[in-house]
């Protein structure tokens, strides 16, 4: 096994368990937006991962789609991003531009994207 795909995986159970704390938080009413923001802005630069390594797959692009638009809404509503552009700046609205603040804004964090 590659160490890519090792990382990958690895990476995928730690996403998966921070969505089982969160569902928790949920349903306890003590999820805060900076650990839901985390979550966000780890799944996305995950499935930003996963696309590199499967760049024709049908379902991973439409999760890594769908994940940076999610991480993009997150930030602009909580003011929370961390990289030099913010997630209101016109930039993020093309079409296909939420993989890049992805890029930034995992970049900022210290997150492998």
């Amino acid at each position: 096994m590659s160490e890519q795909l090792w990382g990958l995986m690895v990476e995928t159970d730690a996403v998966r368990r921070m969505a089982n704390e969160l569902r928790a938080s949920d349903l306890a009413g003590t999820t805060m937006p900076e650990r839901a923001r985390e979550f966000r802005l780890r799944r996305a630069a995950l499935a930003q991962r996963h696309l590199a390594l499967h760049p024709t797959d049908a379902d991973g692009i439409a999760e890594a789609q769908q994940s940076a638009v999610l991480i993009l809404g997150h930030d602009a509503v909580h003011a929370s991003h961390r990289g030099l552009v913010p997630a209101w700046a016109p930039q993020w609205l093309r079409q296909g531009a939420a993989a890049g603040y992805v890029r930034q804004e995992a970049a900022a964090a210290g997150i492998d994207c």
